[in-house]
């Protein structure tokens, strides 16, 4: 006998082949173990049928004993059926091995199966399932099946055929019930009932299901009646007995599924409360440029907003959109060419800004050519034939202003004013006839409408000066005049490279010197504006009387007098005025001061004479 290459088997098969399986035994190698292993379901009129199988030779010593919950049906090669009735009830457990000599080859099969039809029915209890109690309850189960057995546990454990048996108890707080019926070794499915003395009250979050934040640690609140222990997650997943219990207002910073319930040892747990919170990212407000699209003059000032308090302005002036490595804006500047300005703004917790956008164009000038943007020019011309500004390489600063192209008995005229007295300076030069003695074609310089230089024949470049006596203003007018025939050379002159010195200077300070250098230190744009405003002033002094405000700045703690601020304030009837310059008058009438300031200025009481209480006010100004 070779009991190492025998191979015994055991075909399971149902009168329907439902439930057909081969069980095998033995020590070869390649034994398996087939469907028949685990637990099966059969229906009571399915009988099923064994068989033994031999393969690899037979050993007349050995034998298969195949056995229905552990009665011996065969112990030779054969066949049967397995009948479904008592003593089993429905629960058959078939166990096939191979004997030989005394000792068992290879390994049991086993296959379980459960016949239909023949189980108890499931246990009923009363009162029903979630039943809320207050102090104690009386609890009842029972069983349709006749002759079946309760059997229950009370502490959430499966119950099985040797747990207590049922008799009528009472509860007196949450509980929960199991119950299984027995009948003849078979057992019911196990039913489950809880009871408690009462619900825990669902918690209620503070912001709603559906909510959106805008910004990072977004505070979340969660409020409930404090009976039993609130415990809620995060992610998603719905809360536990081991879930982070509820401890106080929590923030987050991201979508987030929140998920709430309250748990009680003596309530019944709430149900779950969801709040789906939705993270939405908003942008920097986006920053707003002040600044004229066109300009004349040396400069144009820039200033930039913007409406989300705190954040970071960056800018750029050639076009490109600004990065992080772009300029940061603290304060206004200024441009003086034209050019492109963009900014965007930045912040933690918020997405970049929209990129503002502004054109600034600089608008040419006479005084551009002329070497002073910012001092006023004028130009006019017999037919119209006004000064133009060319390209001339061999001029100041490589271009100039040719006079106009006029023909005989005309002229050319560009005129300025300037406020005396002073020092006027310019560079010229002409190509026309040559005249020493007669009126001839010319250039000429006048002040108030009296020569004082005059140019003719073909020169170079020359540089000319003239002094201006006497307050006020003065008109400059350089001209190109022609006689009444002939023309020689380009018929024109130019100009280029102005220069106007004044010898004004202060007659009076104020009681404590304002030092300049410290104004233009702390704010340098007020000390822009006082430039432009005494420029206004001075060009408007010849005007008729009229009223002007402009802004104004006294420093406080002015210490050093080499560097007076050209002002002096004094209270005169209780009303503050200021004088910065001397007197100008027009047939006796004077230019007066008056300080129009914040809150209490015209206050006698609370006025000191450098306005030591307040650095800003405003000055009007009445011209004569």
């Amino acid at each position: 006998m070779n009991k190492f290459l025998m191979l015994g088997c055991m075909v399971v098969v149902t009168a329907l082949s439902a439930y057909g399986a081969t069980m095998c035994s033995g020590t070869s190698a390649s034994v398996t173990l087939d469907l028949a292993t685990g637990t099966r379901t059969a229906a009571a009129s399915e009988p099923i049928r064994y068989s033994t199988a031999w393969a690899d030779g037979s050993d007349a010593g050995a034998t298969v004993v195949v056995a229905v919950n552990g009665e011996t049906l065969s112990s030779a090669s054969g066949s049967g059926f397995v009948d479904w009735t008592p003593p089993w009830n429905g629960i058959y457990t078939l166990t096939h091995k191979v004997m030989s000599g005394g000792e068992q080859i290879g390994e049991t099969l086993t296959a379980t199966f459960l016949v239909e039809g023949m189980r108890p029915e499931v246990p009923i209890f009363s009162p029903t399932n979630g039943t809320v109690f207050d102090g104690s309850l009386s609890i009842s189960i029972s069983c349709p099946t006749e002759g079946a057995t309760i059997h229950f546990t009370t502490n959430g454990t499966e119950p099985t055929a040797e747990s207590p048996l049922y008799k009528r108890f009472k509860i007196y707080g949450k509980t929960t019930v199991k119950a299984v019926a027995v009948l003849d070794g078979m057992l019911s499915d196990i039913v489950t009932a809880e009871y408690a003395l009462g619900r825990c009250v669902d918690p209620v979050f503070s912001l709603a299901d559906g909510s959106a934040f805008e910004h990072s640690n977004r505070e979340v609140s969660i409020d409930w009646n404090n009976d039993g222990v609130l415990r809620y997650t995060l992610d998603g997943s719905e809360p536990t007995a081991e879930s982070p219990a509820y401890a106080g207002p929590f923030t987050i910073s991201e979508t987030a599924t929140v998920k709430a319930r309250v748990f009680s040892d003596r309530f019944f747990d709430s149900n779950v409360v969801t709040a789906n919170l939705t993270r939405v990212w908003v942008n920097v407000a986006t920053p707003v440029i002040e600044a004229p699209a066109s300009f004349t003059g040396s400069k144009a000032k820039v200033v930039i907003s913007c409406a989300t308090e705190g954040a970071l302005v960056r800018y750029t002036l050639n076009g490109n959109d600004p990065n992080s490595h772009s300029s940061k804006y603290t304060e206004p500047f200024y441009v003086t060419e034209g050019c492109t300005v963009k900014a965007h703004a930045v912040m933690p917790d918020y997405l970049n800004s929209a990129v503002a956008t502004q054109e600034i164009v600089k608008v040419w000038t006479i005084g551009d050519t002329m070497g002073k943007p910012d001092h006023g020019f004028a130009t006019d011309g017999s037919g119209g034939a006004g000064w133009t500004r060319v390209v001339d390489a061999t001029a100041p600063g490589g271009e100039a202003m040719r006079s106009g192209a006029i023909t005989h008995e005309q002229s050319s005229v560009l005129s300025t004013t300037v406020m005396g007295p002073g020092t006027l300076s310019f560079s010229w030069r002409a190509s026309c006839e040559q005249d020493d003695e007669y009126e001839w074609d010319h250039a000429e310089l006048a002040v108030d409408g009296t020569v004082r230089l005059r140019l003719n024949g073909v020169t170079g470049w020359t540089a000319a000066s003239t002094e201006i006596a006497g307050d006020g203003e003065h008109t400059v007018e350089w001209r190109y005049v022609k006689d009444n025939e002939e023309s020689e050379g380009e018929d024109a002159a130019w100009v280029a490279d102005y220069s106007w010195a004044s010898a004004w200077t202060a007659t009076q300070t104020t009681a404590v010197p304002v030092p300049y250098a410290w104004l233009r230190k702390y704010d340098p744009d007020v000390v822009d504006e006082y430039e432009s405003y005494e420029e206004s002033a001075k060009e408007s002094a010849a005007n008729a009387r009229y009223t002007r405000e402009e802004a104004y700045v006294a420093g406080l703690d002015p210490t050093d007098p080499a560097a007076e601020f050209r002002a002096a304030i004094a209270v005169e009837g209780g009303v503050p005025r200021v004088t910065w310059e001397p007197d100008l008058n027009t047939n006796g009438v004077k230019r007066v001061y008056t300080v129009l300031g914040k809150e209490d200025l015209t206050d006698g009481a609370d006025w000191g004479p450098t306005n030591s209480l307040h650095r800003f006010f405003k000055v009007k100004v009445e011209m004569p």
